[in-house]
């Protein structure tokens, strides 16, 4: 299982970005899930995979992907764009991406790298909410973002993700975890030892103590 860090995912992006200049070309990509989370966040440190989508000329980035992948010893399919089927068409209505860099450079733009808001991004993560128990990273990611976006109410978890998805409101499974989610919130909001979360230089409250 290959593993991307953010130092090697800088890398292919430069990469990207020097094959699209080579090709007359300046190509926007949106990056999201674990592999933004290591870019912009300080809750992430490496992602099994990297969901990218282009807005722009999705041929060439498939065709640049399979370049750095024989590059770098990297599977063929390690720029994935089928997190496109869960994208909220409300998100062409706000504010929902942020201009993350440039690469290679901001003076020799080949390609420009965006990131979901850390609102989008839960809205995200609670709308892949599974049936079962809630654990591990996918958790925590959730958590991490509750408190960057400063959620204080249970139900604010419905009606934030409602924002991009409105299914949410009639989602079963979001209202089954509802009580889950929340103790988990309050627990780690009330933990010594927990550094707040960062997002996009955005902050969560600090833990109380």
């Amino acid at each position: 299982m290959t593993m991307f860090t953010k130092a090697e995912l800088s890398a292919a992006f430069h990469d990207l970005g020097e094959l699209a200049i080579g090709s007359g070309k300046i190509i926007d990509l949106v990056v999201y899930g674990g592999s933004c989370l290591i870019l912009v966040s300080n809750f992430r440190v490496s992602s099994e995979d990297v969901d990218a989508v282009a807005l722009n000329d999705q041929t060439f980035v498939n065709e640049a992907a399979r370049v750095i992948a024989a590059r770098r010893g990297w599977p063929t399919n390690w720029l994935d764009d089928g997190v496109r089927t869960y994208l909220s068409p409300a998100a062409k209505d706000r504010q929902a991406h942020e201009l993350f860099k440039t690469y290679p450079s901001e003076a020799r733009p080949g390609l420009r790298v965006y990131v979901p808001t850390p609102e989008y991004m839960l809205a995200m993560k609670l709308m892949a909410l599974r049936i079962e128990p809630i654990e591990g990273k996918d958790l925590e990611d959730i958590l991490s973002l509750m408190q960057v976006a400063g959620l204080q109410d249970r139900m604010d978890i419905v009606e934030f993700a409602a924002q991009f998805y409105p299914e949410a409101r009639i989602s079963g499974k979001l209202r089954l975890a509802l009580d889950d989610l929340w103790r988990a919130y309050e627990a780690r909001l009330a933990r010594r030892d927990h550094e707040p979360p960062r997002y996009l230089g955005r902050g969560g409250p600090a833990s109380e103590g």
